[in-house]
């Protein structure tokens, strides 16, 4: 079956990457308060059939799969992240699209003023709902079990405490969290300026490939305090970028999510690019200038990835079917 097929997307989910499956039980059993995340998505009307295949499988990914499964949500995994949203340019109840009206025309090069709307119809429509909120394209795998346990993890809660100590539920305020996978942008570069391996870490973004994350506070610092006084009418594809900027000029930067060996868990590509990749001259590898302190091989990616991107269709599919031990011999 294809899903068995040993190439570098198995060998990467089967000898590295794994759902915390452990974890997630003892988690369920201690009775606590889960942390409640609501999944975003970003797409137009031409790109719903993708939506629909990446978020809404049901009876087909059954066939696909040859076996009966139930559980289908956001990313196709067995415990559903607790909100999901779609912001189009056209309604679409059956995915759970919203036309979300933005500045400027319906396009790639626009991405970012579709995005600034997006966000603000999150915070409108569902900031009292949820406790973190994850925005990505239709080709993201998220894998919510381990992003859950670890917005849940004793280094994102006492970051989000003011990094001293563990919250104890009293608490009025909250450190705003800004999560993803980080990238020194190439632009503007000068050389009074520090860099990454060839990139300015004084122009640090979170990936939008993978997708990021933010926490209430992120949130509403990034709409109310952010869009209305940065950037309002810029028009660019580099959405991942200009939010990024939006957040630093209100003092929030991307929090280093990489995990103790140094993987990262959110990641840009799929598993078995990043099993495969290995430094090229860095002028002709755009990967190679924004990385910051990459490792390579299976050492690349966290044991407990949240997320991968370009997850399209089937590889989606088989993706969650061989974390989540599906896949037929």
């Amino acid at each position: 079956h294809e899903c068995a097929k040993r190439d570098d997307n198995y060998k990467m989910l089967t000898e590295k990457v794994f759902v915390d499956f452990e974890a997630e039980r003892a988690a369920l059993r201690s009775g606590k308060k889960r942390a409640r995340i609501m999944c975003v998505v970003h797409t137009y009307e031409g790109d719903h059939k993708n939506v629909i295949t990446n978020y809404r499988l049901g009876g087909a990914y059954e066939r696909w799969l040859g076996a009966e499964v139930s559980h289908v949500s956001c990313v196709i995994r067995s415990h559903a992240v607790d909100g999901f949203t779609v912001g189009s340019n056209k309604t679409d109840p059956s995915i759970g699209a919203v036309d979300i009206p933005h500045e400027g025309a319906e396009e790639y090069g626009n991405i970012f003023q579709k995005v600034r709307s997006i966000w603000s119809y999150v915070y409108d429509n569902f900031y009292e709902s949820y406790d973190w909120f994850h925005i990505g394209g239709s080709d993201l795998y998220l894998i919510v079990d381990n992003l859950r346990l670890y917005l849940e993890s004793e280094e994102i809660q006492t970051a989000q405490n003011g990094g001293t100590y563990l919250p104890n539920g009293d608490e009025t305020s909250q450190t705003p969290m800004f999560l993803g996978r980080r990238f020194a942008n190439m632009g503007d570069m000068d050389l009074g300026r520090r860099f990454a391996n060839m990139g300015d870490m004084d122009d640090i973004f979170n990936s939008g490939g993978s997708g990021y994350t933010l926490n209430k506070a992120a949130l509403k610092t990034l709409v109310v305090e952010g869009f209305p006084n940065h950037v309002q009418h810029t028009r660019t594809r580099a959405e991942d970028v200009m939010v990024a900027r939006v957040l630093r000029a209100e003092g929030i930067y991307p929090y280093e999510t990489k995990d103790e060996a140094g993987g990262e868990r959110y990641n840009p590509f799929l598993p078995g690019h990043h099993l495969a990749y290995s430094m090229p001259d860095p002028w002709n590898d755009w990967y190679a200038r924004y990385s910051i302190d990459i490792k390579f091989g299976l050492d690349h990616c966290a044991a407990r990835s949240v997320a991968f991107h370009y997850a399209k269709g089937d590889m989606m599919k088989r993706m969650h079917a061989i974390l989540y031990g599906l896949c037929k011999m």
